[in-house]
């Protein structure tokens, strides 16, 4: 019997698409050549997202009994060809993970867009990010120098953002690629947050999903997909890496206003301090801020017993 999870449609998992009626899986909206028995794998994860699913439980629904097949042999060809369709890493899984001794376990994604797009869990501050360069399956040096130009107007646009560390491009221009480890990468580079993505090239069409990553937990603070012209992005790619930065920027202000509000809180306890020292005696002086909050404070004594 099909978990009911297998009802909708299409199930969406980052940035591809699957159908489990079909087999057919897209990436970015586009169809991804996939072998039938890589399909027949993804389509046993997805049934139970989380749990482990045995070698024997994968025998039973892949192979029938009177299959004659080397079966280690079928189900590791075809984990390797599925993660390799996926861009995913057993050292570093994202979608699919090896349970020693035991089998396989598809790891699910969050789905709260609602919460995810207004920030982190922690109160929304995320005081500093590194925006790396895109993962791209083109050595076209058009499609480099390209990549290059969005990213560098990204990073040059929110340095400017008051409260956000953003690190400069020399720093990051050497970490790319599909299978990051970025709750590492973000330990070592000193930052709360990675922005990434992956840009592919369709005849004149450009795709780009580019996402925000919480680098404590590995989540997905932001993640967007944008569909252009590669024309007009080559002839004005700042266009393009302005939508991100008008993207980016509610999640990286927000700690900017945080840290102001905190500041603000600081001040005024400390002009309150300021006033009760006179008012107890310890010191006679009276200061500017002090004489404020005194007179403040007489105010609403006189009122209480008018």
């Amino acid at each position: 019997m099909k978990n009911p999870a297998l009802a909708p449609r299409v199930i969406r998992f980052g940035v591809f698409e699957f159908s489990p009626q079909t087999g057919e899986l897209r990436k970015h909206g586009l169809k991804v050549k996939f072998e039938p028995q890589a399909s027949k794998i993804l389509l046993v994860l997805l049934e139970y997202p989380g749990k482990i699913c045995t070698r024997q439980e994968l025998q039973q629904h892949l192979w029938q009994d009177n299959t004659l097949v080397d079966f280690e042999r079928s189900l590791y060809k075809g984990i390797h060809t599925l993660r390799g369709t996926l861009g995913d890493s057993a050292i570093a899984p994202r979608y699919i993970e090896t349970v020693t001794g035991r089998g396989y376990r598809f790891i699910p994604i969050p789905q709260e867009p609602s919460k995810l797009s207004g920030g982190r869990r922690n109160g929304g501050k995320v005081g500093s990010v590194a925006v790396l360069p895109f993962a791209s399956e083109s050595a076209d040096a058009e499609m480099e120098l390209l990549n290059r130009r969005i990213v560098e107007r990204v990073i040059d646009t929110i340095s400017r953002t008051p409260g956000v560390r953003v690190l400069a491009y020399n720093t990051v221009q050497h970490h790319r690629g599909k299978d990051l480890d970025f709750r590492r990468l973000g330990e070592n580079l000193l930052v709360d947050a990675i922005a990434a993505g992956e840009m592919i090239r369709h005849n004149d069409e450009l795709l780009l999903h580019v996402e925000l990553i919480d680098v404590s937990n590995g989540s997905q603070l932001w993640g967007e997909q944008f569909k252009e012209h590669y024309s007009d992005v080559l002839e004005e790619p700042e266009t393009l890496a302005d939508k991100i930065c008008d993207r980016l920027r509610p999640i990286l202000v927000r700690t900017a206003n945080s840290r102001r509000n905190e500041r603000s809180r600081h001040t005024q306890r400390n002009q309150a301090g300021g006033a009760f020292r006179v008012c107890d005696g310890t010191n006679n002086k009276v200061t500017a801020s002090s004489q404020s909050g005194l007179e403040s404070g007489a105010s609403v004594f006189r009122a209480k017993r008018q």
